[in-house]
């Protein structure tokens, strides 16, 4: 373990071990994570004549993060659903380098224009204003013209419930980008708690004559015009997560869920409605005891599964696959480096 200084910047330098051509070994990265958190805290308390037990904001929050993402405490539909995928990717990366136009950097400007749009006084959404939003959430060397093409898809987009109309964003009542956690996660139907808290982001969910209905948008290029993803390889299991989460938060019941699709051409119904039947959420029920038993199992032995499933996009991504298929490397320390916080406000 090493504490390193660039550009104003700590960082942790520590490992992760490559075992074999299908397996990791964190047990040194989280090792050094804890240390490191600890000494932060103590440092800090002693300085401060505090008691905290754990990091809350600032300097090495994102290290306290990784730890309470893995710590079993909960978890959030999105991660259960790459954990299941490929485990190993769901930790590395997290010390993969954002690359403006890689899909997740897209996705994410995509969703704060979004926001921002259904946050406008309901008199004030134009879709033209939606245009109006993409110079202020652009990132630095992002394609100005990729985003145009997504705004652009959504732009067209007709009601999902009456696919002849345009959408009445004027009248329309929703929640955007809403946030919670579901403690004691208790599905009356079923008679089903689920295993630990779980904590979510919801794109949108929308009041229309007292249905309220969640959406989800999808900025990936999907397969089968897009009806993969209303599936359980797909997005289905996140999205009924998100109604059960939802309906306790909120004391509500969702009566329908959609995945949207903007700007991808090769798309000609650019949303999915999803099948919230009684069936599949008890196959869901199910998908969720076992990801969270494989889950906890992996956590005590910090050794986690590399699949070739999930995106592979940007070009740390890319490099990570090559040397986890190098046939001619095992048994090896591969290098990470993880941003602490501004030097200026070292404690360290």
């Amino acid at each position: 373990m090493e504490i390193i200084s660039e550009n104003g910047k700590d960082y942790l330098v520590t490992y992760i071990a490559k075992i074999d051509n299908s397996t990791i070994d964190t047990n040194a990265l989280f090792m050094d994570v804890q240390d490191t958190v600890n000494t932060i805290i103590k440092k800090y308390n002693n300085k401060h004549k505090t008691k905290d037990i754990f990091i809350k904001k600032g300097y090495g929050y994102d290290l306290q993060s990784l730890l309470n993402r893995y710590s079993g405490d909960y978890f959030s539909p999105s991660f259960m659903k790459n954990y299941i995928t490929n485990p190993a990717m769901s930790i590395v990366s997290n010390f993969f380098a954002e690359q403006a136009n890689d899909a997740t950097a897209i996705g994410n400007t995509f969703h704060a224009i979004m926001e921002d749009y259904y946050k406008l006084p309901k008199e004030q959404r134009y879709r033209d204003k939606l245009y109006d939003l993409i110079p202020s959430h652009l990132a630095e060397g992002q394609d100005k013209e990729i985003i145009n093409e997504y705004i652009q898809g959504y732009y067209n987009i007709k009601d999902y419930l009456y696919p002849r109309r345009e959408l009445d964003d004027k009248s329309l009542e929703c929640y955007t980008e809403h946030r919670g956690r579901a403690n004691n996660l208790y599905v009356k139907r079923l008679g089903y708690t689920v295993p630990c808290a779980v904590s979510y982001v919801a794109d949108r969910i929308d009041n229309r004559d007292g249905e309220y209905i969640i959406l989800d948008y999808k900025t990936g290029h999907p397969k089968d015009n897009g009806k993969e993803g209303g599936t359980f390889n797909g997005y289905l299991g996140s999205m009924i997560l998100y109604k059960w989460a939802m309906e306790q938060e909120l004391n509500i019941e969702i009566t329908k869920g959609y995945l949207i699709y903007p700007g991808i051409k090769a798309v000609t119904k650019r949303y999915v409605q999803l099948d919230y039947s009684l069936e599949n959420e008890k196959i869901m029920m199910e998908t969720v005891n076992n990801f969270y038993t494989d889950f906890m199992k992996d956590n005590r032995s910090r050794q986690y599964k590399f699949t070739e499933d999930g995106y592979f996009t940007t070009e740390d991504a890319k490099n990570f696959r090559q040397l986890m298929n190098d046939n001619t490397i095992w048994m090896a320390k591969i290098p990470i480096k993880l941003y602490i916080g501004e030097t200026e406000d070292s404690v360290l």
